[in-house]
């Protein structure tokens, strides 16, 4: 008696069963089909952490900081910046690789950090096509050679002439070793028959000290970062790179014009953890797309020399893969190495 007693205790009668199934039906159907996972709806409810893998000065640091602004507003969030330089970007860029999925660790990613660090880097601490995920390229433009008061000479021709004295020894610089600057400056070795020593920098404005200071006659730098002391007069532009002239320099002339053919256009763009979900990419390219397209942010972009122009995430990707392909072609015939 008292066994069965414990077991029908154990079973739900007939109406209460009935009554719990109703429940979770009526759930089910109040709740759409489409609806979006809880960290698409939510996203963002902290703070998003920007990570620009090089010290703050430099063209990496305005943009990124320029990003970080308009899209804290366009997310309606709030977007920190935070500098993790080192090793040509790579130190942070394989911080944000190891970052939790969760589009709250972003990467402000260049060429030199994702199409040129596998060629030149023997033990890369992260893959650039595996370990991220494209949320879009924001701006493409060429860098820029530059020459402080060691340097009298007016433009690229100048300089390859002065390298071709005998007992010539001169030195140029760059932000780091395997940067789009270094590559330029192997690229116009080759080319031109010259033999410029590379100067590796931790960074652009330590090195565009050196180059106003006399004691680095010329530099590799990018555009962004440099723009305002050529405005100033305090450094001289010879030539850039790229596939056509800078906007905010239509006087200077281009590598492939004075005679080197180095036609690479540098770019910068965002990147997530590999394995973010999806619903929050598609939140964070809507947002750079309508940022990029803002005309505040069209007349900055002429203001550093850069054309902001989103990319979607899936043609980025194809683009980065054959960057890399190049890149590493550039890297095999230049004979660039680390020092």
């Amino acid at each position: 008696m008292h066994l069965q007693a414990a077991r029908t205790a154990r079973v739900p009668a007939a109406g209460a069963l009935a009554a719990v199934v109703m429940t979770v039906l009526t759930l089910l159907a109040a709740t759409p089909a489409h609806a979006a996972p809880p960290q698409a709806t939510k996203y963002p409810d902290k703070p998003i952490r920007l990570v620009v893998p090089f010290p703050p000065g430099g063209g990496t640091d305005v943009i990124g900081r320029l990003v970080a602004a308009r899209l804290s507003t366009a997310l309606g969030g709030t977007v920190l910046v935070e500098n993790v330089a080192g090793a040509t970007g790579t130190i942070g860029s394989a911080q944000v690789a190891r970052a939790a999925p969760d589009g709250y660790t972003l990467l402000l990613g260049i060429s030199a950090t994702h199409a040129i660090a596998p060629a030149i880097f023997p033990r890369l601490p992260y893959d650039p096509v595996r370990d991220f995920v494209p949320v879009g390229r924001l701006a493409y433009g060429g860098n820029v050679l530059v020459a402080g008061p060691a340097f009298t000479g007016k433009d690229l021709p100048a300089l390859i002439a002065a390298a071709r004295r005998p007992g010539a020894d001169l030195t140029y610089g760059s932000w780091g070793p395997g940067s789009g600057g270094h590559l330029a400056g192997e690229s116009l070795n080759v080319s031109s028959g010259i033999h410029l020593r590379h100067i590796p920098y931790k960074g652009v404005s330590p090195m565009l000290t050196d180059v106003m200071g006399g004691t680095l006659p010329v530099a590799m730098s990018d555009l962004a970062g440099t723009l305002p002391l050529i405005r100033s007069g305090k450094v001289r532009a010879l030539a850039v790179t790229g596939s056509e002239r800078s906007v905010a320099l239509p006087d200077v002339p281009t590598f492939a014009e004075s005679g080197v053919p180095f036609r690479i256009d540098s770019w910068y763009a965002l990147f997530a953890p590999a394995r973010t979900p999806a619903p929050i990419l598609d939140r964070l390219e809507r947002a750079v797309d309508a940022i990029m397209a803002e005309p505040a942010m069209q007349a900055q972009a002429a203001t550093l020399g850069m054309r902001f122009t989103p990319q979607p995430r899936a043609v980025f990707a194809a683009q980065m893969q054959d960057d890399v392909r190049a890149w590493a072609a550039l890297v095999k015939s230049s004979g660039a190495a680390l020092e």
